[in-house]
C-alpha cells in the first residue's frame, strides 16, 4: 500500500512537471510587442528611417520562402513537442504532377520531387520505386480542411522536413506552375507598387525619410536592409506593415518581432547607441482603405439588374480563434472590419434591390475540423446560403487583402467553392494583366456568385493613400516636421 503510495506521488510530479514543460514550451513568446505596441512613445526623434515588412509572396518560385513560411506554422500553429515530428525528414516529398491535390490514394503515373526531378540520384525514375514498393502514400492532415495526400520515398531523406517538402512541391506544381497562365504570382509586386507608392508620397513631404522594405520571411534580407538603415545613422526606425488589421502571427510574433531582434543586435553591436522604435498603427485605422472596396463594390453594383436580389459577403483571412482568443487581430479588426460591414449595408440599402443581405464571414478556419459547431460563418457556408435562399447575386469582398497571392487564388477558392459544380482546382487561371483586379464568376443554381477582386489599378491609390497616412500619422508629430 505504502509502495503504491509513492507511485501515485511520482505520477503526480511527473504530470505535473510535463504539463509546466509543455506550458513553458508553448507560452506566448515574450516580451508581447502588442503591449508594446499600446504603450509605446509614438513621437520620432533625430534622423528617421521607416521599415516596411509583411509576408509577401516572390512572383517565382522561392524555395527559401516556402521553407520560413513551413516552419513559420509550424511554430504557431502546431504545439511542442507535436511540432517537432511535423519536423521531421522522412524521405522524399512526391506528388504526382497531373493529380497532385487528392484526398485519397491512387496509383500515379508521374512522381516529382520538390526540385521538379522524376527521378532518384540513382537515375531510378520515382514511378519505378512507387512500383518497387519503396514509396508510400501519406494521407492528408487530420488538422487542415481539405488537405491533400502525397507519396513519400522513403529510399533516404529529402533534405527537409517532408512536409515542407509537399509544400514547396504543391507551390512549384500548382501556384506556379499549372495555377497561372504566365506561371508567375502577383502578390510581390502589386504589393510593392502600394509600399513604394506610399514611399514615394512620405518622400514628398519628409525628404530626408530613409526607407527600406522586405518580406518577412527573407530574415537575412531583412537584417540587412536594417542594417542599412542604422549605419546611415537613423535615431528611430518606424516599422510598418501593409497589412489591413495588424495580427500576433503576422506582426508582433513575426516581422516587427524579427525587426526588433536585428535592431537590438545593432545595438549590441554598437554600444552606447540605443535606437527608438516605433510600430505604425495598421492601414485599416484609416479612411481609405474602406473606400478602396466601397469604391469596387459600388462599381459592381452598378452593372447589376435593379430587380436583383443581393448578398455581399464580407470576407476575413480567418483564424481558428478559439484557440487563440490572445490574438491581437480581434481587438484591431472592429475598427476596420465592422465599420466597413456597416458602411456596405448602408451602400447595399441605397439600391433599392428588393431584397437584399450582408453577411461577415471567413475563409479559412470556420470547418469541421477547427469550427465544428458553426461558431463562425465560412464564406462557402455564406455562398450556399444566398445559393438555397435563391438570390441572384452573391458577391464576394476579400476586405483584407491588397494583393492576390496564393491564398486568394488558389488555396482558399478550394474552400470558398466546395461543391460548386463549375469548380475545378486543376483548371489553370488566366490573369496575366496584374494592374486589373481579378474577378471570378461562378453561377450555381439561379445565383451568380462573384469574388470582386482586390484594389488594384485605379483602385490601388486608395490603400496607398492608407500606408502614407498611417506613417504620416507618426512621422507629423516630430517636433518641427
Amino acid at each position: 500500500m505504502k509502495a503504491l503510495k509513492w507511485v501515485v506521488i511520482v505520477l503526480i510530479i511527473l504530470v505535473a512537471a510535463g504539463y509546466g514543460v509543455f506550458t513553458y514550451k508553448n507560452q506566448i513568446p515574450k516580451p508581447d510587442y502588442y503591449e508594446v505596441y499600446k504603450k509605446q512613445d509614438t513621437i520620432p526623434v533625430g534622423k528617421v528611417g521607416i521599415f516596411a515588412t509583411t509576408l509577401i509572396t516572390p512572383t517565382k518560385l522561392s524555395y527559401t520562402f516556402f521553407y520560413n513560411v513551413t516552419f513559420k506554422i509550424f511554430n504557431t500553429i502546431v504545439p511542442w513537442p507535436f511540432r517537432l515530428f511535423a519536423q521531421k525528414d522522412n524521405g522524399v516529398a512526391l506528388l504526382d504532377p497531373v493529380r497532385f491535390h487528392e484526398h485519397e490514394a491512387f496509383t500515379p503515373t508521374r512522381l516529382e520531387d520538390p526540385f521538379g526531378n522524376d527521378r532518384d540520384f540513382d537515375g531510378t525514375p520515382y514511378i519505378e520505386k512507387y512500383k518497387q514498393g519503396t514509396v508510400k502514400w501519406v494521407p492528408p492532415s487530420n488538422m487542415i480542411y481539405l488537405d491533400h495526400g502525397y507519396f513519400l520515398y522513403t529510399g533516404r531523406q529529402g533534405g527537409m522536413p517532408s512536409i515542407a517538402g509537399k509544400i514547396i512541391n504543391k507551390a512549384r506544381i500548382w501556384y506556379y506552375g499549372i495555377g497561372f497562365v504566365n506561371k508567375k504570382l502577383p502578390h510581390w509586386e502589386q504589393t510593392f507598387q502600394v509600399i513604394n507608392g506610399a514611399r514615394d508620397k512620405i518622400k514628398q513631404k519628409y525628404p530626408d525619410i530613409q526607407w527600406q522594405s522586405e518580406s518577412n520571411v527573407f530574415y537575412y534580407d531583412m537584417k540587412q536592409k536594417l542594417y542599412k538603415l542604422l549605419d546611415a545613422g537613423c535615431d528611430t526606425i518606424v516599422l510598418s506593415s501593409p497589412l489591413v488589421i495588424y495580427s500576433h502571427f503576422e506582426d508582433f510574433n513575426s516581422g516587427f518581432r524579427h525587426s526588433f531582434e536585428y535592431i537590438e543586435e545593432w545595438e549590441h553591436e554598437h554600444p552606447g547607441k540605443k535606437i527608438k522604435v516605433i510600430m505604425a498603427p495598421p492601414m485599416g485605422h484609416f479612411p481609405p482603405m474602406r473606400q478602396a472596396f466601397l469604391a469596387m463594390l459600388k462599381d459592381r453594383l452598378d452593372t447589376l439588374p435593379k430587380n436583383a436580389s443581393v448578398t455581399v459577403a464580407v470576407t476575413v483571412h480567418g483564424m481558428p480563434w478559439e484557440k487563440f482568443k490572445w490574438e491581437a487581430w480581434l481587438q484591431f479588426a472592429p475598427a476596420y472590419r465592422d465599420k466597413l460591414a456597416e458602411e456596405v449595408k448602408q451602400m447595399v440599402a441605397s439600391y433599392k434591390f428588393p431584397k437584399t443581405n450582408v453577411v461577415l464571414c471567413q475563409d479559412e478556419f470556420a470547418d469541421p475540423i477547427w469550427d465544428p459547431k458553426q461558431k463562425y460563418l465560412s464564406t462557402n457556408r455564406a455562398y450556399w446560403n444566398a445559393i438555397k435562399e435563391g438570390y441572384d447575386y452573391a458577391i464576394g469582398l476579400p476586405i483584407e487583402f491588397i494583393a492576390e497571392n496564393s491564398d486568394t487564388m488558389f488555396h482558399h477558392a478550394l474552400k470558398n467553392y466546395k461543391d460548386f459544380d463549375k469548380f475545378n482546382l486543376y483548371d489553370t487561371i488566366d490573369y496575366s494583366d496584374w494592374s486589373k483586379p481579378y474577378v471570378r464568376e461562378l453561377v450555381q443554381g439561379k445565383t451568380h456568385v462573384i469574388y470582386n477582386g482586390v484594389p488594384v489599378g485605379r483602385y490601388q491609390p486608395y490603400v496607398i493613400d492608407a500606408l502614407y497616412q498611417s506613417l504620416d500619422a507618426i512621422l507629423s508629430k516630430q517636433t518641427g516636421k
